[in-house]
């Protein structure tokens, strides 16, 4: 995924910071323990949040720490969450992806796009391997990836000027995904909140590409939205976090639920004024 799912640091307390970047490093150890140093190249906030949110949600889990060295920070051990079930779903989760961006990679009209994915491909096949022997979760990824980018081509091939159309595969991919990590009391509400992280994450995609996009005449759902595009875009990002924070309360979290409702309230949002401004310079908080 993209990265554009992140806590807003001002306003996490110190305690809450230090949990957040310590299921980060934990992630990251996980990538690299179970599928090789390219593998912890594919870390990013989004599969860190996924993690978060199931270790939120299981009640039974107890997550463990301690403190280990770190190739990003060599002289200063770091404090990681030990690897546990959760943790393991969010890896799975970014190597099945990864393998199916750079497959689309090859396809793509720039050069060096091509090359980059034919290098990498290799790598990605092999951890998608790895993730597919270790059961069924996996798996149940690996088809709603492949239908994600049939599906997604579909949309491109036709233009479609519908940015909710566009969005529709992105939606059901992160709904299934999602929908795994919970139990089944709680299954239709993570189906939708993760079908609304997907259009949230595909309308900041399209947001952030959008000038390069008009510019190399890429397919992109709000150029079709004229001078108010990125008026659009901004509607349908608030529209989508509103939804999210309401659902965000029908779900019960055992812990880190800080953490989570920071994201999903603030982070979300700061996300999508960071993106609209960095045209003109500006930071964002």
């Amino acid at each position: 995924m993209f990265g554009y799912i992140k806590p807003f640091r001002p306003e996490l307390k110190i305690r809450e910071a230090e949990d957040y970047k310590a299921v980060y490093c934990g992630l990251c150890k996980e990538l690299g323990r179970s599928y090789g140093l390219f593998a912890r190249m594919t870390l990013s906030y989004d599969f860190a949040f996924m993690a978060m949110l199931f270790m939120s949600l299981d009640k039974n889990s107890c997550p463990n720490f301690e403190k280990c060295s770190c190739i990003a920070h060599p002289f200063k051990k770091q404090c990681r969450c030990l690897e546990n079930k959760s943790i393991s779903l969010a890896a799975k989760a970014a190597m099945v992806l990864t393998y199916y961006k750079i497959k689309d990679d090859l396809s793509d009209k720039g050069f060096f796009n091509k090359i980059r994915a034919v290098l990498l491909l290799p790598f990605a096949s092999s951890a998608r391997k790895k993730a597919l022997s270790s059961g069924s979760e996996a798996q149940k990824i690996d088809e709603a990836a492949k239908i994600m980018m049939e599906e997604q081509r579909e949309v491109e091939n036709k233009k479609s000027s519908l940015s909710d159309e566009a969005a529709e595969p992105t939606a059901k991919f992160l709904s299934e995904i999602i929908s795994l990590g919970g139990n089944e009391e709680n299954k239709r509400i993570l189906e939708r909140f993760g079908y609304l992280l997907g259009r949230y994450i595909y309308f900041c995609d399209a947001l952030d590409d959008l000038e390069d996009d008009i510019k190399k005449k890429n397919y992109n759902p709000f150029i079709f939205g004229g001078e108010s595009a990125k008026e659009q875009a901004k509607s349908a990002l608030f529209m989508t976090t509103a939804e999210l924070a309401d659902d965000l309360e029908l779900l019960e979290l055992d812990k880190y639920k800080e953490i989570v409702e920071n994201t999903i309230c603030l982070g979300l949002i700061a996300e999508v004024e960071r993106i609209i401004n960095k045209k003109g310079g500006e930071q964002n908080g």
